[in-house]
């Protein structure tokens, strides 16, 4: 049975200027290492930011794949507790931010009750209360940055 999520997996151009350019953004390397998939040799680098947020990078030798995965990941998301703050990182470097920051409310599909507590931090008849923006990787990976009401999440 599933419990969280473990990993993002990431195909990188080049594995030496991905983990500098999300090293910038907070992240440290776990481990490198090299190994096969399939026929092809690859490069892998598993980083991590924050408690949970891991990312494994993968570099193979033949880049078309780096390309075909950007064309089917829709995003990655990372909570943060001030988008305000990320977004002056982001900027700071040099990353454009796709869209947002901006707040939004996702509206459920039935009234929260005190049941409901051990997963919304704060919740009410409104729903949700998102803050939320999108920049893209390195590599063309699509991220979205969340700052929520979600306590067990």
């Amino acid at each position: 049975m599933m419990k969280n999520m473990h990993h993002g997996g990431v195909y990188c151009h080049d594995i030496d200027e991905t983990i500098r350019w999300y090293e910038g953004l907070g992240f440290r390397v776990l481990f490198r290492t090299n190994a096969m998939e399939g026929d092809k040799p690859l490069k892998m680098a598993w980083i991590k930011a924050g408690a949970d947020v891991v990312l494994e990078l993968l570099e193979q030798e033949d880049k078309s794949t780096v390309d075909a995965a950007g064309q089917t990941q829709n995003h990655i998301a990372v909570r943060v507790d001030d988008i305000e703050a990320f977004a002056a990182l982001l900027r700071e470097k040099g990353i454009a931010i796709e869209a947002g920051p901006f707040a939004t409310t996702l509206e459920f599909d039935r009234p929260l009750t005190d049941e409901d507590a051990a997963t919304f931090e704060q919740f009410g008849e409104a729903g949700l209360n998102l803050k939320i923006m999108f920049f893209r990787g390195i590599n063309g990976e699509r991220f979205e940055v969340v700052q929520d009401n979600l306590g067990a999440l």
